[in-house]
């Protein structure tokens, strides 16, 4: 979006017609969302650097006598 646009749409809400300024802006913020999304390169949330690795081994079942004291409770 340009300052051409921006004034454009400055006009319309001016004018009373904000409805037509809707059309415009999902285009616009997802532009804008795109353009940070490679400004943030790795650093982005959803970047595949970013993903949660799967253990190689799957841990022990939680609920077993056996297993883990992580999720009982205190007595």
């Amino acid at each position: 979006m340009n300052t051409n646009d921006r004034n454009l749409i400055r006009q319309l809400i001016a004018r009373g017609k904000a409805g037509a300024v809707y059309d415009c802006l999902p285009a616009y913020w997802q532009a804008q969302a795109q353009e940070q999304i490679k400004k943030m390169g790795n650093k982005w949330v959803c970047h595949k650097d970013n993903f949660v690795k799967r253990l190689e081994v799957p841990l022990p079942i939680l609920n077993e006598p056996r297993g883990s004291n992580i999720l009982k409770g205190k007595k």
